[in-house]
């Protein structure tokens, strides 16, 4: 269970079961805008949110694999209409998008919370690809979730023969724009809540391009380090601000499980650039 530090949030709240209220610590609540944009990922104290080498590249090496952490992760994916993953996600943490892929305890809350809110029984998974390259063989397109492959032209070619998915071009050459992929994302899943997996990269690209509206940061109780070496990934990559066009958070909420803290901020708009 998840303990209120701190909530400022004044959106919606979703039709939660009062197991997923007692678990969550209280509402989610979402803004009405559509579409609305939120990123959810995990990271050490200091940053890192992959060690980035075989075998303990995924997410679950920096969380532990924190009960807490997956619940978070799962209530996110069952409130999203659509999830964005690019292609590194995919190779690094090849499942499906599902809420109940990480919390199958809960799989009923969640396809109740899913059904109230008139949303299809499972996210759709937007897969970011430029070059249309991917393991056919991957659960996501063996699963129930529907999929959509956004990529150039060129990776349409490539992607057609990926099973149980659709490849959609959102641009010429790559790397495909943030908009392009929201626009997409909506008109895919006929909603407007869009939920981005998408690795640091993507997000760095998102936040250039002032599409994000919030993030969801659980920061898990362990420093992983760098070197010259083992230079490992950070938060936002690809993409470096200036401090006056550096995006900038406000906390709406603030919550506590065992020593693991889930932020929640508001992401404004704005249109920072990077540098290099």
């Amino acid at each position: 269970m998840l303990a209120t530090l701190l909530e400022r949030d004044t959106g919606v709240a979703l039709p939660m079961s009062r197991a997923l209220v007692e678990r969550y610590g209280g509402e989610l609540r979402f803004p009405k805008r559509s579409p609305c944009v939120f990123a959810n990922f995990v990271s050490s104290v200091d940053g890192i949110v992959s060690y980035d080498e075989p075998g303990i590249e995924r997410a679950r090496e920096v969380s532990a694999g924190h009960a807490a952490d997956r619940f978070m992760l799962a209530l996110l994916r069952a409130a999203a209409d659509a999830v964005i993953v690019g292609a590194g996600t995919l190779r690094k943490e090849p499942g499906v998008w599902t809420a109940a892929s990480v919390a199958p305890d809960l799989a009923d809350d969640f396809a109740d919370l899913r059904a109230r809110l008139h949303l299809r029984p499972h996210p759709t998974t937007i897969l970011v690809t430029s070059s249309g390259e991917a393991d056919a063989s991957l659960p996501v397109f063996r699963g129930e979730a529907p999929v959509v492959i956004a990529t150039t032209r060129e990776g349409a070619r490539r992607a057609g023969s990926l099973p149980n998915a659709r490849a959609e071009i959102v641009g010429d050459s790559g790397p495909l724009r943030p908009r392009a992929l929201i626009d997409l994302a909506v008109r895919e899943s006929a909603g407007g809540r869009i939920l981005t997996e998408g690795g640091p990269t993507l997000f760095g690209q998102f936040l250039q391009d002032g599409v994000i509206d919030e993030l969801f940061l659980t920061i898990a109780p362990r420093l992983a380090g760098r070197s010259r070496d083992k230079r490992r990934l950070a938060l936002v990559e690809g993409t470096a601000f200036t401090p006056s066009g550096s995006p900038r958070g406000k906390l709406l909420s603030l919550k506590l499980a065992d020593e693991y803290l889930f932020a929640r901020y508001a992401l404004r708009d704005g249109g920072a650039r990077g540098e290099g």
